[in-house]
């Protein structure tokens, strides 16, 4: 569990949480460190924790040409990760991977839906700030793959 919220409120997806609601996500939140190369994400896999990064960067990458892995962003602090745990199917939409020594704020998928379900203002305002990762990532996907055509 998170005890300070200072830490989550970096966050954009949070920015429309009032201090009650970012102290019930924070009570379902823990702090991970990983070395570089640890795998966060596989694409198709079932998507169980939403990440946000801390400290470090994360690679993101879908298949490509030949299935060969094409890198389509690279991710740092105040990043999302994993946003495949909140929208279903629950399955991830690429693969990812730190890329240097990196500290996650974790949550776990399934107790989050929970959390939107018992308080629908903390989901909606949550995946309000999703909804832009998401559009964010898939124009870096789309510019990405303009550029290698």
């Amino acid at each position: 569990m998170i005890t300070d919220t200072a830490e989550l409120r970096v966050f954009k997806i949070f920015d429309e949480l009032n201090e009650r609601e970012l102290e019930s996500v924070a009570k379902i939140a823990k702090t991970e460190t990983l070395g570089a190369g640890a795998h966060l994400t596989e694409l198709g896999t079932p998507a169980s924790r939403l990440y946000l990064v801390k400290e470090g960067s994360v690679t993101i990458s879908v298949p490509g040409a030949s299935d060969r892995e094409v890198a389509v962003d690279e991710v740092g602090p105040g990043d999302v990760i994993g946003w495949s745990a909140v929208t279903g199917p629950y399955l991830y939409t690429a693969s990812s991977e730190t890329s240097q020594p990196t500290t996650l704020i974790v949550l776990n998928g399934a107790r989050l839906r929970e959390l939107f379900e018992a308080n629908n203002h903390i989901g909606y305002r949550v995946l309000k700030g999703i909804g832009a990762v998401i559009s964010r990532r898939m124009g870096a996907i789309e510019r990405k793959c303009a550029f290698q055509s």
